[in-house]
């Protein structure tokens, strides 16, 4: 559940929230459903939903027929409100403004935490906060509530005129494009690829074969990039689907069976397959050796765009190429070289009127000879034509655009940063139409030369090069992370959802032509939360990369939870870290993961990873991330060998002693709610005071953070402290630039962020010679915490001061299937000593009784400095200074 301004709301984006045209909308609060109904596209009924609210505060006020006052909190002081519709917009647009105050339970009379990002009306309509008003208002007790049934009347959009106005569509002009997205009927892999005379077709990896043929228009993404993307993408406006379904052109394995990778790619959101291939008792290993086949990408001609796409069965390497005339007639080219005799099985798909050129068909059997080179060339003909596309009025410009960088605007929450840096917005680059994009950047990296490489996740792979933008890449599927094999930037690496990628320039010319398949063997079911994070590189070449699990399906038996709430497995290595050798291996890493989001490479070499607060999860966390290890989340682990969902043993106490324990908690709602990528500080000075110390953003809270970790006893542990507040959207990939700045690459999302906007790319700068006042680090001593300044304390200050100054208070995390954990016996410490040291920028406070029993480790310790702004010179600090310590083990004397 989330929390509304104090209100809890179902986390239902686009699923729920927005009223549906003419389809049923199931929304999950509580595990029962909330919306019954949905009417048509004129109007829509809310009728009366089960929501349970066994905790936090009721729905008073809002739902009552003659709305009521109540007590708010507003910039940090009580006041009334009438909770009214008013009331309601104002918490859904700024939902941070006046927070609710609880009125039962054991938390009654204090303020909710501000956790409830702000939604703006691109990600929740006026329409839709209007759904949602009235059916809240259902939820009040019997005779207080609004009406059960409400007829809302919604805008009925016009027929689109111009094709460049369709939200999400995706516009094929004079070359040939390619395209991944989710479509109904193909795997969540597949590649769309539409041609200018208005044929567009499905190549799927799943079956390695052409699966569908349309014509009109190419594809539509609004689904894939609105909200968090629950929906499976379309074709485009005014389609005709002619073949769907079967493999038009079926490669054979050696003993004559289909080859079809449905085990690990089923067709998207086909949830009766997903069910039974879970639970078929098979490994998902042993699946994966059984079929001696794999895809291996695909190459663009430079020329026209028309792509090869290329794949291994048994020893035989394959290349297939496409093309369909205005008349309907497909044909398929294929070529290689064939060390043994190819059978194909040509498929009942529709097509009439099938030839070859090589080879000899024979009862549906397409079979090709040993030795061949080809091109061997089946044709067949469509049972119609060309349906007319509507065209753009205007052509693609591929011309290199110019970085512009601005002070940054004002956000919805006041900007904080320490003195001496400042915030700085990079506009982003138009698309080759000329319209603005969503570009939300989820991998930076620099490569050598300078040139900056972007991949994001709805946008392409765009390259900064001598201060202009340009398209290196298009079709890729919500790439998540980048790595630059090369000086330039011409051969990278990029993990997509469906698989780590290794897209190249060969001929310079600046587009990318080969789109390699590094690694394709885990589980993709098109679900919207199987995110693929990373990839990152180590000293010796081995990639590591991070999977997911997926959310929001009702059905344990389709994503099984292992008794946790919302993040479930559907097989395939799921919650999994994995790598990928240099020689192009695949092995599992590590396991229990659950939401991880982020992962870098610490300057000693060692693999840091970000975890999100959730089931099994206390609070988020980052944690070194070694081999064979297990992290928390159960789910995942019906991919060990002999495991199967709901074995024996496969349970949290069973599990919870080999726990591998996070390095620092990110405590929930103060730090982080969903913490993104870590990098470090090695510019030699050049950002400041902060040398060598992990800085890492959070999705949610749009602020930016410092980590400082340390080794007592081989226990990893160590502290987080602000950096930054008041970013503008979700902060995801923070990147050093060879001058020393920061860049971060931000999203909402669909989840929504703190700062308000749905896409952000923002650069810190340091001016280089102001040295801020705070707090530097925090570590462990043998009587508590020890306490580092970036600059001594007035010489007026005494440890007496100090002690009045400082307040410190502790509690510990628990990991249950509970949607993460609440602040577990919170006590303040009573500061018995504060030792200052010779040059006054450090202090030791020691607590009553530290390590005395087992009641210290283990847990998290709040330290705060009030009065900061007085106890250093110029210039001034943050008025109070705090920072968070995990302590797993105390060092001795």
């Amino acid at each position: 559940m989330m929390k509304l301004a104090g209100w809890m709301m179902a986390p239902v984006l686009g699923a729920g929230w927005a009223m549906a045209q003419h389809e049923e909308v199931d929304a999950v609060a509580e595990g029962k459903k909330v919306f019954e109904s949905v009417g048509c596209a004129e109007c829509h009924t809310v009728e009366k939903g089960d929501l349970s609210l066994k905790s936090g505060p009721n729905l008073y006020g809002l739902f009552l027929s003659e709305p009521r006052d109540r007590e708010v909190v507003v910039g940090g002081k009580k006041t009334t409100v009438k909770a009214d519709k008013a009331y309601f917009d104002n918490s859904l647009r700024k939902s941070w403004d006046a927070l609710a105050i609880s009125e039962k339970g054991p938390t009654k009379g204090t303020t909710y935490q501000p956790l409830m990002p702000m939604y703006v009306e691109e990600l929740i309509s006026k329409d839709d906060g209007e759904a949602l008003w009235h059916y809240l208002r259902t939820l009040a007790d019997k005779g207080q509530s609004g009406p059960a049934k409400v007829m809302v009347k919604r805008k009925k959009a016009p027929e689109p005129t111009d094709i460049l106005k369709i939200p999400g569509e995706e516009v094929v002009a004079d070359r040939i494009r390619v395209m991944r997205a989710p479509l109904k009927g193909t795997s969540a892999r597949a590649l769309h690829v539409g041609q200018p005379n208005g044929m567009s077709y499905t190549f799927d990896p799943r079956m390695l074969s052409v699966r569908r043929v349309w014509t009109g228009g190419y594809l539509n993404l609004k689904e894939e990039r609105t909200n968090r993307g629950r929906g499976l993408s379309s074709e485009g406006w005014k389609a005709q689907t002619y073949l769907e379904g079967p493999a038009v052109l079926a490669p054979l394995s050696k003993d004559g069976k289909v080859i079809d990778f449905e085990f690990k790619e089923p067709d998207a959101h086909d949830y009766e397959a997903i069910e039974r291939l879970l639970w078929d008792g098979l490994e998902f290993a042993d699946k994966l050796a059984a079929i001696d086949a794999e895809f291996l990408g695909h190459q663009l001609d430079p020329a026209t765009g028309q792509p090869t796409f290329e794949f291994r069965v048994g020893s035989n390497v394959i290349s297939e190429a496409v093309s369909i005339s205005d008349a309907g007639q497909v044909a398929i080219s294929l070529g290689g070289d064939l060390k043994t005799e190819q059978s194909f099985n040509v498929g009942d798909s529709g097509l009439s009127s099938i030839t070859v050129e090589g080879g000899a068909l024979e009862d549906g059997v397409w079979v090709l000879p040993a030795g061949g080179k080809g091109p061997f060339v089946l044709t067949g003909q469509l049972p119609g034509g060309i349906v007319a596309r509507e065209t753009a009025d205007r052509k693609e410009d591929w011309s290199p655009q110019s970085l512009v960088i601005e002070p940054a605007k004002k956000a919805r929450r006041p900007l904080e940063l320490p003195a001496g840096y400042t915030l700085k917005d990079w506009i982003s680059p138009l698309d080759l139409l000329g319209r603005e994009q969503l570009f939300e950047p989820t991998g930076i990296a620099v490569a050598k030369d300078g040139t900056i490489v972007l991949a994001t996740r709805a946008a392409g792979v765009w390259r900064i090069r001598d201060g202009k933008w340009s398209l290196f890449a298009e079709g890729i599927y919500e790439a998540l992370g980048v790595v630059i094999e090369d000086d330039k930037g011409d051969v990278i690496v990029i993990a997509q959802k469906p698989e780590l990628t290794r897209i190249s320039d060969a001929d310079g010319d600046g587009r990318a032509e080969s789109f390699e398949t590094v690694c394709d063997d885990y589980g993709f079911h098109g679900n919207y939360h199987e995110y693929t994070h990373g990839p990152v590189c180590d000293a010796d070449g081995n990639y590591y990369f991070l999977l997911n699990l997926s959310h929001d399906h009702d059905a344990p038996r389709v994503s099984w939870r292992a008794g946790g709430k919302f993040m479930g497995s559907m097989g395939g290595y799921r919650g999994w870290a994995c790598r990928v050798t240099p020689e192009g291996k695949f092995e599992t890493y590590a396991m229990g993961l659950r939401s991880p989001a982020g992962i870098g490479v610490a300057p000693d070499g060692r693999i840091w990873y970000a975890e999100n607060q959730g089931e099994y999860v206390g609070s988020s966390k980052v944690v070194p991330l070694e081999k064979g290890k297990f992290y928390g989340h159960i789910s995942g682990l019906i991919d060990l060998p002999g495991m199967k969902p709901e074995a024996e043993g496969l349970d949290y106490d069973s599990w919870k002693d080999k726990l591998r324990k996070g390095a620092v908690w990110l405590p929930h709602g103060k730090m982080a709610n969903s913490p993104g990528s870590p990098a470090w500080d090695l510019t030699d000075g050049k950002f400041g005071p902060f040398g060598g110390q992990m800085f890492i953003g959070d999705q949610t809270l749009s602020q930016l953070m410092r980590v400082v970790t340390e080794q007592v006893d081989g226990q990893d542990q160590g502290c987080v402290i602000p950096f930054g507040k008041g970013l503008a959207s979700g902060l995801m990939r923070p990147v050093f630039l060879p001058d020393g700045s920061l860049i971060i690459g931000q999203t909402g999302r669909g989840w929504g962020a703190r700062g308000g906007q749905q896409a952000a790319l923002q650069q810190v700068v340091y001016d280089g010679k102001t040295l801020p006042a705070d707090i530097e680090a925090i570590h462990s001593a043998p009587t508590g915490l020890k306490v580092s300044f970036t600059r001594p304390l007035g010489a007026g200050v005494s440890e007496e001061d100090l002690t009045k100054a400082l307040k410190a208070e502790s509690w510990f995390y628990t990991n249950l299937p509970d949607y993460g954990s609440p602040e577990r016996d919170k006590r303040s410490e009573k500061i018995t000593g504060v030792a200052l040291s010779d040059d006054r920028k450090s202090l030791v406070i020691s607590f009553e009784g530290f390590g005395e029993g087992d009641k210290w480790v283990d847990r998290n310790y709040h330290v705060q400095l009030a009065g900061a702004d007085s106890l250093f010179g110029d210039p001034p600090a943050w008025k109070s200074l705090e920072g968070y310590f995990t302590l797993r083990a105390i060092p001795g004397e």
